[in-house]
């Protein structure tokens, strides 16, 4: 699901911190292509997995994967973010392929520690948790990301996470019928700060870069 981002400028520090630690695999490339047309901002990137008060920490701006209810800053929606169940081949020749939610309790997850019941998932009865046999608890999809590879077990991550690895094969998507809770990429500001027009500039070069929908989703049916 890379902390921070600070845009440094020749005068002035802009600094720009991603609420989740794995949002440098959507947004470091797009970030690059940021850098290419803009040459005269310096970006530090330092990884971290801190929540990060953008209101009272003194940042410019945050980008947060999921929703923003802090009334202290104001969001603008950047991307649409679809999450899978995802497994290696061996997985899921050695133990089965889950095909209902009561199928998926009994599997191994690899389970994202930041959040509580994880995994909702909205089928034909309404919103459903599931909770799955904890094969591992880690607060970082990377890490995340090498476990289901490894075989370990059944992970839940964003589509921008595995759409590569689901491509080539090394992943395969787990189908239980049911959709997986999504979440909304957004940049968000400091509401009395307001945004400055390299945050406006830089907003636009994300959307961009992503697309809409954004590419990591085009591989999978809506």
């Amino acid at each position: 699901m890379s902390r921070l981002f600070e845009l440094l400028r020749s005068r002035r520090r802009s600094s720009i911190v991603p609420r989740s630690p794995d949002q440098s695999v959507a947004s470091g490339p797009a970030l690059c292509k940021f850098l290419t047309e803009h040459p005269e901002i310096d970006i530090t990137l330092e990884l971290d997995d801190q929540f990060v008060d953008a209101a009272a920490d003194g940042f410019d701006a945050v980008l947060r994967h999921g929703s923003v209810s802090d009334t202290r800053l104001i969001a603008k929606r950047l991307a649409t973010s679809r999450r899978l169940l995802v497994a290696s081949p061996g997985y899921l020749l050695e133990h089965g392929q889950p095909t209902s939610l009561a199928e998926l309790a009994h599997h191994r997850g690899i389970l994202y520690s930041n959040r509580e019941s994880d995994w909702r998932f909205d089928s034909l009865t309404g919103w459903s948790v599931v909770r799955p046999t904890p094969a591992l608890r880690v607060n970082n999809g990377m890490i995340m990301k090498d476990a289901a590879l490894a075989g370990i077990g059944i992970a839940l991550l964003p589509t921008f996470f595995v759409h590569d690895s689901i491509a080539s094969g090394e992943l395969a998507e787990v189908d239980i019928s049911a959709r997986a809770e999504g979440a909304e990429l957004f940049i968000t500001y400091p509401r009395d700060h307001g945004a400055s027009a390299k945050i406006i500039a830089l907003a636009e070069s994300l959307r961009r870069s992503f697309g809409d929908p954004p590419y990591w989703d085009k591989l999978f049916a809506v």
